[in-house]
């Protein structure tokens, strides 16, 4: 069985300077805290006899099923096109977003200067 491990005030300290944290006293002390109390859980897990028990990559004995594929009929660019949402902004007319061929997105990346 390993040592009790524990972590000190200044370790929890130099962890917040490493990750460039500022931390008042009341949230140091917490941490220092609430991070002993998950190791002292891991090595009550470590302390537990588990030679006997087959290691797991899941939980649940259940295997991935995939469906062949199989191909159908798509949508219609009139069908698809039906279904774009309507563009409301304040004094304009209520239209789709789109152009009648392709639809409309606003942009997002611009190029160029």
């Amino acid at each position: 069985m390993a040592t009790k491990q524990t972590v000190t005030p200044q370790e929890i300290e130099k962890i917040a300077r490493l990750a460039k944290l500022h931390l008042s006293a009341d949230q140091r002390d917490l941490y220092t805290g609430q991070i002993n109390a998950i190791l002292e859980h891991v090595q009550t897990l470590e302390s537990l006899d588990l030679s006997d028990v087959e290691p797991l990559s899941h939980v649940l004995d259940l295997s991935n099923i995939s469906r062949s594929d199989q191909v159908a009929p798509s949508l219609s660019r009139e069908a698809v096109l039906a279904n774009v949402p309507v563009i409301t902004l304040e004094g304009a007319s209520r239209e789709r977003a789109t152009d009648g061929e392709f639809i409309l997105v606003p942009v997002v990346l611009k190029t160029g200067p």
